[in-house]
């Protein structure tokens, strides 16, 4: 009996511990984005030290430093070796790929994004339409060879994914639009953790590049009644495998 206590005690306790260990993480963590937003501190701003903020806010250099590596993983600060700990630009790809492997996505929410995808694309594909010039083509050109080359080599999709991702980008990147920009890389993100765990992969690699080819076409026709129906055929696959999956946890 006594030693049937001692077991139970035992088990308790570390249980406790553990518990006690994810709520001063936490607590560590909210404590210094509370820190961040009393001090109005903005990106570029050095954060004060591990030593400095344990002081401040009563918590301990493990848990302030355990508490940083969270928020660089969130894409909320910067290290800089040798100089300290920044506040970074809102980093949306960050944000979501570390979600991406702690969350459970379902279809039925990527299909949401895909559709808000190409609602944003097509809006921002007619500005572009209208300042893209040869040399802009070129490049995009110079991409989708790219993206050949890694077909006709059987590289991986996940390869595949990210020139596609600098594809998507650069169609806007005389826009000026580092929201939009961080968006394309936030859809691509998911599509890229879609394919490490091989739940997604392009069913037609020579309709893929032949897509994009067509996209490079439309966009040189400056006829903006075209980009709408090519945008839908660009997404038809992942649209398609969307509508085959629904139901389905990712």
């Amino acid at each position: 009996m006594q030693g049937g206590q001692g077991m139970i005690s035992k088990e308790y306790g570390n249980g406790m511990q553990r518990i006690t260990h994810d709520k001063i993480s936490e607590t560590a963590l909210q404590s210094i984005k509370l820190y961040i937003l009393d001090n109005n501190l903005k990106a570029g701003d050095l954060l004060p030290s591990e030593t400095e903020l344990s002081g401040t806010l009563g918590i301990s250099r493990a848990s302030i430093r355990e508490a940083f590596r969270s928020l660089e993983a969130l894409g909320i600060i910067v290290t800089a070796q040798g100089k300290g700990r920044y506040i970074r630009d809102f980093n949306y790809e960050a944000m979501v790929e570390n979600l991406s492997y702690n969350l459970k996505i379902h279809v039925d929410d990527f299909r949401q994004i895909i559709d808000v995808r190409m609602a944003l694309e097509e809006s921002f594909l007619k500005k572009s339409m209208e300042i893209l010039n040869e040399d802009d083509y070129r490049e995009l050109e110079l991409l989708l060879e790219r993206m050949q080359r890694q077909v006709d080599d059987n590289l991986s999709e996940e390869e595949l994914v990210k020139t596609h991702t600098l594809f998507h980008q650069k169609l806007y990147a005389k826009l000026n639009n580092n929201l939009l920009e961080s968006l394309i890389g936030m859809f691509s993100t998911f599509q890229r953790f879609l394919t490490v765990m091989k739940r997604y992969k392009t069913s037609n690699y020579v309709e893929f590049i032949a897509l994009h080819r067509d996209l490079i076409t439309m966009l040189r026709s400056h006829d903006p009644s075209q980009v709408h129906d090519c945008l839908k055929q660009h997404f038809k696959d992942v649209i398609n495998w969307s509508s085959e999956h629904q139901d389905h946890m990712i």
